[in-house]
């Protein structure tokens, strides 16, 4: 089984921590989805599916979960442990090519993103490209939850989203940063509803 800290040193930028997510991570990350009404739930950049073993214990039957990872070890490990569980795929791919991914699917929008891809260490024009696909993905009210270990690219993501709300975890290793982002075209739609 592959490890984090094996994986981190072979390619630090794909996997972008040495250990996996915290408890206290993991909850402050699934606090603002709405897992009542979710039909389609993505995770980019599972790794060894800390998040994902939640996101199965709270999601309803019906709820797709898709589980975009680039890592060919950690996604080879994901389809291990999840192949028997109905409503769950799992792609060996690029965040920037969710859409097509989802169309094959059979899938159309999503309601939440979950993502831990560490766009401080990506190339600036990859990771830009995977938030403005992001943000066509999403329905209007729509969330991507973001957790980071820095804010440096908090004006990037300010470029297609706008904050719901920040959160500073110091019980993670390292302390991690959870954003909670919908995106800017439901700013359009807010402001076109009677007040």
């Amino acid at each position: 089984m592959p490890s984090f800290l094996e994986e981190f040193l072979r390619n630090p930028a794909m996997v972008g921590s040495m250990v996996p997510s915290s408890r206290e991570l993991t909850e402050k990350v699934m606090a603002p989805i709405d897992f009542a009404s979710a039909r389609c739930i993505v995770e980019y950049g599972p790794g060894t599916g800390v998040f994902t073993d939640i996101l199965l214990q709270r999601r309803r039957a019906e709820t797709a979960i898709v589980l975009v990872e680039v890592n060919r070890r950690f996604s080879q490990l994901l389809k291990e442990r999840y192949s028997g569980q109905p409503n769950v795929h799992i792609i060996h791919g690029s965040a920037d090519q969710t859409g097509e991914y989802l169309m094959k699917l059979g899938l159309d929008k999503v309601d939440c993103v979950v993502c831990g891809l560490p766009f401080s260490l990506l190339p600036r024009r990859l990771g830009w490209r995977i938030l403005e696909h992001t943000q066509q993905l999403l329905i209007p009210d729509g969330k991507l939850i973001l957790f980071q270990y820095s804010l440096q690219n908090k004006r990037l993501f300010m470029r297609f989203f706008r904050l719901l709300d920040d959160t500073y975890v110091l019980l993670n290793l390292p302390p991690a940063y959870v954003l909670t982002y919908a995106p800017q075209s439901s700013e359009i739609t807010d402001s076109k509803l009677p007040a």
